[in-house]
């Protein structure tokens, strides 16, 4: 079933230079006003505070080179217990994606 461990990711395929794409990345998270702790250049951690209920939603975004020209962007969820019960926390997870994509795509 769906709490089996799975966990849910996104992603999104680009064909410009990593470096480009980290730095929109940090942009739209700092548009948002996410706070992010940078793991390496191209591995992002980032939480969201609930204003209701002051818990955090965490995911982490990866990017990955595919082929010699294109990279993709994983949205990860982290759950570590602390986003209440696993439906919420899927429902704030994709509402961060969809926001960060939102700014990303314009």
């Amino acid at each position: 079933g769906p709490h089996m461990g799975a966990k849910w990711h996104l992603g999104i395929r680009s064909q410009s230079r990593p470096n480009d794409i980290m730095a929109e990345v940090c942009r739209a998270i700092k548009q948002l006003d996410y706070e992010w702790k940078v793991v390496n250049p191209y591995y992002l951690r980032v939480r969201r505070k609930n204003p209701v209920t002051s818990t955090f939603s965490k995911m982490s975004l990866q990017l990955y080179q595919v082929d010699s020209r294109t990279y993709l962007l994983d949205f990860r969820s982290i759950d570590d217990g602390g986003g209440g019960g696993g439906g919420s926390h899927t429902i704030e997870f994709f509402e961060m994606c969809a926001n960060l994509i939102k700014i990303l795509a314009q």
